[in-house]
């Protein structure tokens, strides 16, 4: 199928809006290539090879997460352009991989310019806060999430309409044993992702957990949602027998005072605004712009245009860093205190205000992250990966729909709970718990790792040879030593490198280098 200038804007603006769904819809996961692969096989009448990629592609980019200010690979940039060459060049799955994984990692450099682009936004959007100016507040929202999505749209659109014909040509062009090499490579990417998020999880008394999780998917065949299913129980257990959870402290139980100075209706606003966190991200304030922006209608309400007005603006375009999902207890302790302080300015000043954003967002990105991108996210990709792979296209719509139920479960009861127990939320939370919690959520994202790289992480070796009269496939070799032996090896072997302190970038090349070079040399196969 060609890629004509029209399919290249159509496939360019889908691009853009997955990267500005994660600036202005709440961080859905839109981006995610089990998304916009299948996506992009759907418009261009291929679906099941968006599937397969899109199923690979999610497994590669498994440990990538958007986390403070890092600059992961822009997930839609390769998805896109992995998907649709594949389609438009009749590329086989794991030459798309090949395409796809650089391009994201090009693609990265338009986020890296959005980022910074958006400081001029949120300085712009500082000089309103001076004149109280709430329409030049929300243009600089604006303008600063189209930058983030353009960043993504416009390499996309380039490269579809420039890179087509370049593709077609070296696809055809390249020699066997290339691309045997390029095959190979492909199928050992996946490793890249898996041994990212074990070097995120990964503490010395947790690790068994993945070994465990790695064991059951090559011993018993569970597949990734057996494994995950046994990986929650085995958390629930662990977390049982060390106290279990709680949301209060004992000693302060009955001891809540329900009643909150912010009405019903602006906290449900605050709600639904605080899915702009992360609008016009930018790399001096990060999520400071979006957090005025939750608040505005707010302050602009109890402050009611006075100078006190602009200085609450102000204070709150100050840096901010948290999980997206969980920002409510911020948000809700933040509301309480500006309320009271526009009762009475004597009770409460401005660096308690600022004290309670910066000595809650640490701990809230900690929970957040821990929860959400390293077990949520990696075990529903798992899921939704193995059946992508086999075809099935409910995978995009099951992977969106569970993440965001979760999303919108744990974004408003992080909100209403913390505006029931006010200002006192985490003097009440039984911080033990929470840590237990933690340490749940860490045994369960390593097991479903685990069974992800038993399950599809694909690495064999066609080796055959002779001693005397007798011919033994080493393949079956290694299978009666440990099944998986060598999908193991490769995710460890990426696990150290990054321990080691060698970038992903770094480590990807060496995957493609030597995963090419083993499979022109039909070593692996």
């Amino acid at each position: 199928m060609e890629i004509t200038v029209g399919l290249a804007l159509l496939l360019a603006l889908i691009a853009g809006f997955g990267y500005y769904s994660r600036r202005f819809m709440g961080a859905p996961f839109l981006e995610r290539a089990i998304i916009m692969a299948p996506l992009t096989g759907l418009v261009m009448g291929d679906l099941k090879t968006g599937l397969l990629i899109g199923g690979t592609l999610e497994l590669v980019f498994m440990g990538a997460t958007a986390i403070g200010g890092s600059v992961p690979p822009n997930i839609p940039v390769g998805a896109v352009l992995g998907t649709a060459f594949a389609i438009s060049a009749g590329l086989t799955v794991e030459e798309a991989i090949v395409i796809a994984v650089p391009a994201a990692l090009l693609g990265s450099l338009g986020e890296l310019l959005a980022k910074t682009v958006s400081t001029i936004f949120v300085n712009a959007a500082e000089k309103y806060a001076e004149k109280g100016n709430t329409s030049g507040i929300t243009a600089m929202v604006h303008l600063g999430n189209i930058a983030h999505g353009l960043s993504t749209a416009i390499p996309v659109f380039v490269a579809l309409v420039l890179g087509q014909d370049a593709v077609a040509a070296a696809s055809t062009a390249l020699p066997e044993t290339v691309r045997t090499g390029i095959t190979v490579a492909g199928k050992i990417l996946p490793a890249l992702g898996f041994g990212i998020l074990l070097s995120t999880l990964a503490s010395p008394a947790f690790i068994p957990w993945f070994f465990i999780g790695f064991a059951i998917a090559a011993y018993a065949g569970w597949g990734v949602l057996g494994v995950s299913l046994v990986g929650i129980m085995a958390a629930a257990f662990y977390v049982s027998q060390k106290g279990g959870l709680s949301l209060l402290s004992s000693t302060d139980k009955g001891k809540i005072d329900q009643y909150s100075v912010v009405p019903k209706k602006d906290q449900v606003k605050m709600f639904w605004r605080s899915f702009a966190l992360q609008s016009a991200f930018s790399f001096d304030r990060m999520q400071a712009l979006g957090f005025t922006w939750t608040l505005m209608p707010f302050l602009e309400k109890i402050y009611k245009g006075s100078k006190e007005f602009s200085a609450s603006l102000k204070r709150h375009l100050s840096f901010l860093n948290t999980n997206p999902w969980v920002v409510g207890p911020i948000v809700a302790i933040v509301a309480e205190l500006e309320a009271k302080r526009a009762e009475n300015p004597e009770e409460v000043d401005e660096q308690s205000i600022q004290a309670v954003k910066g000595s809650l967002m640490g701990p809230l990105a900690g929970i957040g992250d821990s929860m959400v991108q390293g077990t949520l996210v990696p075990i529903m990709g798992g899921v939704a990966s193995s059946l992508a792979l086999q075809g099935n296209p409910i995978a995009p719509i099951l992977f969106f729909l569970v993440i965001n139920t979760a999303h919108f479960w744990l974004r408003w009861n992080s909100l209403s709970v913390s505006f029931k127990f006010g200002t006192r939320f985490f003097e009440e939370m039984d911080q033990s718990s929470m840590s237990r919690l933690l340490e749940g959520a860490t045994i369960a994202g390593l097991m479903g790792v685990g069974g992800l790289v038993g399950t599809w992480l694909n690495i064999k070796t066609p080796v055959v040879y002779t001693i005397q009269d007798a011919s033994i496939t080493l393949q079956a070799m290694l299978d009666s030593i440990l099944p998986k032996l060598l999908p193991l090896l490769a995710t460890l072997g990426v696990y150290y490198g990054i321990k080691k302190g060698l970038k992903n970038t770094q480590v990807l090349l060496i995957i493609l280098v030597v995963g090419g070079v083993l499979g022109a040399l039909k070593i692996l196969g």
